[in-house]
């Protein structure tokens, strides 16, 4: 396949910001000041909080279901991080994947590990530290994220000389998704002051990432074949639907509100109601951050990309 040569001056540009830039040369270690007020999870983004018999269950429940909502942020974090970003960074540096790129991309993308490693160490090192002073919440076994199953499910769809590179792009959309949404969601009033530091930190690099993985997603696309253009382009529209559902949440709250409960089949109707008649659509803000990168950069273009959306109903 034929190199992908990113412009020297943009390598450059990227090294300098993050070595100015990056939390782990520059920022110190995130403890969590227990002796502060605030929640640990925005409440007005919990949607469990907006039924009534929920908040009939009194202050403490209310505080252990934003608990354990941002432990399971913080484990997605985990789970995203240590698997799909570094695996999609990974073959941007060894080229086994056929995806050939210059030596700068290739150092932009050690940063990113680098970063991606210590953001998994702090959210891990928060974990623990929540779990420390609150014991009484035990471990939880946390669902697949919807991310993990839209790549593995797409990835079936299609022949395997295709799927690292479809990886590659997975990932550059995953990171160019929510970096706006998630600063503006954790700085909610209320929510604790160590975790808008925390949240805001890591947002500190996203941007950055961000403006790297664009770059990538542009360009990789523009010098694809035609054959991995079609193959890929084909699926997009659907690997966007399951990527953005909240089949992942949905189980996580249903598990949630069980052990608060003790009734799985009523836990499992107080979410399915919640959430009755929502689908993923183009007017929903993540779908439009998605479809305005893809638009940017070209993807949208292709004429195997249009029909995809097409045949799901969507007018772009």
């Amino acid at each position: 396949m034929e190199a992908i040569p990113i412009d020297r001056q943009l390598g450059n540009a990227y090294q300098e910001k993050w070595e100015s830039r990056s939390s782990v040369r520059t920022r110190p270690r995130k403890w969590i000041d227990f002796s502060q007020e605030g929640y640990f999870f925005p409440e007005e983004k919990q949607p469990l909080l907006l039924r009534q018999e929920i908040m009939g269950l009194g202050q403490r429940a209310k505080e252990k279901i934003l608990l354990q909502s941002f432990l399971k942020y913080l484990n997605d974090i985990v789970s995203l991080e240590t698997r799909l970003i570094n695996s999609a960074c990974y073959k941007l540096i060894d080229g086994h994947s056929g995806l050939h790129y210059n030596d700068d991309i290739k150092l932009g993308a050690y940063t990113v590990l680098i970063d991606e490693h210590y953001h998994v160490y702090v959210a891990q090192d928060m974990s623990l530290q929540l779990l420390s002073q609150f014991p009484e919440l035990g471990r939880f076994d946390y669902p697949v994220s919807d991310a993990h199953y839209a790549v593995a499910l797409i990835r079936q769809r299609m022949e395997a000389k295709y799927h690292d590179a479809f990886e590659v792009l997975a990932v550059c959309i995953f990171e160019t998704t929510l970096v706006r949404e998630l600063i503006e969601f954790f700085n909610s009033a209320n929510v604790h002051p160590s975790i808008k530091y925390y949240v805001n930190d890591h947002m500190n690099d996203e941007a950055r990432h961000y403006g790297f993985f664009y770059e990538i997603l542009t360009d990789t696309w523009k010098r694809l074949p035609d054959d991995y253009q079609e193959a890929i382009g084909s699926h997009l529209a659907d690997f966007i639907k399951q990527y953005l559902n909240v089949q992942s949440d949905k189980r996580f709250y249903a598990d949630l509100l069980n052990r608060l409960l003790q009734d799985a089949k009523q836990s499992s109707a107080i979410v399915e109601d919640l959430y009755k008649g929502f689908e993923i659509s183009p007017d929903i803000p993540m779908v439009k951050n998605v479809l305005s990168v893809l638009k940017k950069a070209g993807v949208l273009d292709n004429r195997h990309v249009k029909a995809g959306f097409q045949a799901m109903g969507w007018t772009l």
